[in-house]
């Protein structure tokens, strides 16, 4: 015949009760521990997924930012190429237009130096010009009034 639980010694029951609560204390420590390395998992996963999400970002800003600097040297060497460019052009033109001026300069000095010269119908005599029109023979004067000094065949002013 079966006592069933009122036939039970009270200490027994106690016994079963604690057991009980022992056991239930295992599970739920189970239990949990089970959640929390399950909730530790999820935020290690979480972590990394953010991490590797941040790494992918940070490559993307490096490359972009790599390719900004990129573009940026490359239009300061353009700039750089093309201030080269002109200084040179201008270098050109500037030693050009020296070119021209001295070969001006030139031009009006022999041009200058010419005037001084005396031609076929004058000569240096006694160190005073002297042109000659077939037989006769006058003084050449200057500006002053006064006769032309030379020496050789220059003048001592301009002739022309």
């Amino acid at each position: 015949m079966g006592l069933g639980v009122m036939g039970m010694p009270l200490s027994w029951k106690i016994g079963a009760v604690v057991a009980s609560l022992i056991a239930g204390m295992f599970a739920w420590n189970g239990i949990s521990r089970y959640l929390a390395g399950r909730h530790a998992d999820e935020v290690l996963r979480d972590s990394a997924r953010t991490a590797e999400l941040n790494a992918q970002q940070a490559k993307a800003h490096a490359r972009q930012y790599q390719a900004q600097l990129a573009a940026d040297l490359k239009h300061q060497r353009e700039d750089l190429a093309n201030t080269y460019r002109q200084v040179n052009e201008k270098a050109r033109q500037y030693q050009a237009e020296q070119l021209i001026r001295q070969n001006r300069q030139r031009q009006e000095d022999l041009r200058v130096e010419a005037s001084y010269r005396l031609d076929r119908n004058q000569q240096c005599a006694g160190g005073i010009v002297i042109n000659r029109s077939g037989s006769s023979f006058t003084q050449v004067v200057g500006k002053n009034g006064q006769p032309i000094s030379c020496k050789g065949d220059t003048a001592a002013e301009p002739l022309r």
